[in-house]
């Protein structure tokens, strides 16, 4: 059995009655639709599949050619030449451990400047020293 005044908050919240039983605003009788009709639609629905599926291997294979050539500009050589740059800024690195949180990164370069321009500076400011 249903309660009234819940019935009566639905239809507050709903704004009208709710059908128990029969037709729906929207809903089909399929024994009157045409059956040419619905393989026609599927028969549209599937060529369009087919286009979507044939579009979508296209930007994959443009993808791949991009990528291809992005690969191709980044040659071998300037990678070697990257890594040699790159050994070489770190052979010139040094580590300098157990450093005061309360000094900041700029006041550590300004002391390092006695042995040159500091490039890159790593410094833990949480670090509890």
């Amino acid at each position: 059995m249903r309660n009234p005044k819940m019935e009566e908050e639905e239809h507050d919240v709903y704004g009208g009655e709710i059908p128990d039983v029969g037709v729906m605003e929207g809903d089909v009788d399929m024994s009157a639709v045409d059956d040419d009709a619905v393989v026609k639609e599927l028969d549209e629905m599937k060529r369009r599949l087919k286009e979507m599926e044939e579009e979508a291997a296209a930007l994959l294979e443009m993808q791949a050619k991009v990528e291809k050539e992005i690969g191709s500009v980044q040659d071998p050589s300037s990678a070697a030449a990257s890594q040699a740059n790159k050994e070489e800024t770190d052979s010139r690195s040094v580590f300098v451990g157990n450093g005061h949180s309360y000094y900041s990164g700029s006041i550590i370069s300004a002391g390092m400047l006695i042995w040159g321009h500091t490039e890159r500076l790593l410094h833990n400011q949480n670090s509890k020293s």
